[in-house]
């Protein structure tokens, strides 16, 4: 998946979908406040209603939001806004990321990285959003003679900061989430694997291309190395 970094205004986003989120009970965050102040209270008057209590977990899609640039707006549960910590922080973009990928929708600006997380920065909301994001559409089919796919699966992701003074930071944290969530990815995809493919030759080969990419150093060591060094449950 493809991610990048901005600040700005939600209601001003050209996107496939803006997400922003919701506390219990039916208590909008900045970036949903500026999006119904463009629409003229339309996101109040369907928090009002009962569509969306702000529940954890909970997701509401709305189609041509009127005042916005977007195709659509995602409202997101929160849960309750004092015990909003990383868990919740955390489901909340699993839970984005789940119905955008669902929806069709090919991008999505996500503004949940802008919500205060107790004794969190902006830098460790984006690197936790682009771990999260990469485990939420992560897939092992490589055996399926039948793949299960996506029809119009989520190819980008613009995660939003609040200050300009931010960017430098959200950009570095961004490159981490990245590298994070390449090694997690990698680590299931081999645990994922057969037994009778994923044997000490091809660990070894695989630890050895990482490190050529890498330009690291890699020490593969035979069963007489093995044995010498009291590795016998290995044996």
């Amino acid at each position: 998946m493809e991610f990048s970094i901005k600040s700005g205004s939600p209601e001003k986003q050209r996107s496939a979908c803006v997400v922003v989120g919701v506390f219990e009970p039916r208590k909008l965050t900045l970036a949903a406040e500026l999006i119904d102040n463009a629409a003229r209270s339309h996101l109040s008057d369907i928090v009002r209603r009962g569509d969306m209590e702000g529940k954890a977990g909970s997701t509401l899609l709305l189609h041509n939001v009127p005042g916005t640039l977007c195709d659509r707006v995602l409202l997101v549960g929160l849960g309750k806004e004092k015990e909003f910590g990383d868990r919740e922080y955390c489901d909340a973009v699993r839970s984005a990321v789940r119905t955008l990928n669902e929806t069709g929708s090919f991008d999505g600006t996500v503004f949940l990285t802008e919500t205060n997380v107790r004794k969190r920065s902006a830098a460790w909301r984006v690197r936790q959003a682009a771990i999260v994001a990469e485990q939420t559409v992560y897939r092992f089919d490589q055996f399926k003679s039948k793949k299960d796919k996506v029809r119009r699966p989520l190819r980008k992701l613009t995660f939003v900061v609040d200050r300009r003074n931010e960017l430098a930071a959200a950009e570095q944290a961004l490159s981490e989430g990245q590298a994070i969530a390449e090694g997690m990815a990698l680590a299931m995809d081999l645990a994922n694997l057969p037994g009778n493919v994923c044997t000490p030759g091809h660990l070894a080969e695989t630890a050895l291309k990482i490190a050529a990419d890498h330009k690291i150093d890699c020490q593969v060591i035979e069963r007489d190395e093995m044995a010498a060094l009291g590795m016998h449950s290995l044996l």
